[in-house]
This record gives structure tokens, C-alpha cells and sequence, in this order.
């Protein structure tokens, strides 16, 4: 796993987007977080492509930047639900037993940003 913490984000621009990271923040396979009118965004390159999604899973609360990506997939630290960095949508729940222990609470899918780099600067809109 490769993860740091890119930057808190400056204030948004009239577009609605702002910048999180720098391009070379970002490199192949790797996981950035940034913060975004005070919610954590993770950002990572798959295949060339950039994507930004929540940060935090939505189970029992894991700080998904501090995980494992795998792929296209990234595996909370917590009780290892998965979500697609692509669409953040859950790809795998969290075990049978967790959810009994967590009262059923069952992992959602989490919010994806758009995306766009302008020169050597990564923007996701707010």
C-alpha cells in the first residue's frame, strides 16, 4: 500500500471544482487523501486514469486511504469491505459475522467526485 496525504483544499472555485493533489502526487497503483470543504477525498490512478471518491467507508467509518488497493480496489483497514475506486460502489460487504457484531450494519456505496487536471493540478468538483 502507498498513501499520503496530498493537502487540505483551497476554496472552490466558481466552477465548483478545487484543487486536491498535484499530478506527481499521484502515481500508478498509489492512494492520496485530501480534504474537501471538510470531508476526506481519495484519490487514486488506475491504469493511467484518475479517480477521486469518499474517504471514509461507509460500514464503520475506516479511513479508506489507509487500506489496500488492489487494482481497481481499495479494502477497508476496518473490517475489510471493498469498494471500486471507479464508481464507489461496494464490490465485496463486509464478512457475515461483522455485520451480526455491528448491530446488521452492512457497508453503502460511497460518492464519487468528477474529476479533471489542469496543467500539473488535480481539480475534483465539490
Amino acid at each position: 500500500m502507498r498513501y499520503k496525504v496530498a493537502f487540505e483544499a483551497a476554496s472552490v472555485g466558481a466552477d465548483g471544482f478545487v484543487q486536491v493533489a498535484k499530478v506527481n502526487d499521484v502515481s500508478e497503483g498509489a492512494m492520496v487523501s485530501s480534504m474537501v470543504s471538510g470531508n476526506p477525498i481519495l484519490i487514486s490512478r488506475i491504469g493511467g486514469n484518475l479517480y477521486a471518491m469518499d474517504a471514509i467507508c461507509s460500514h464503520f467509518f475506516g479511513y479508506l486511504p489507509k487500506g489496500e488497493l488492489r487494482s481497481n480496489v481499495v479494502i477497508c483497514p476496518v473490517h475489510k469491505a471493498q469498494y471500486d475506486v471507479q464508481t464507489g460502489k461496494v464490490v465485496k460487504n463486509v464478512p457475515g459475522l461483522m455485520k451480526m457484531a455491528g448491530g446488521g450494519k452492512v457497508a453503502s456505496d460511497l460518492r464519487t467526485y468528477e474529476i479533471r487536471v489542469v496543467g500539473d493540478s488535480i481539480l475534483v468538483k465539490a
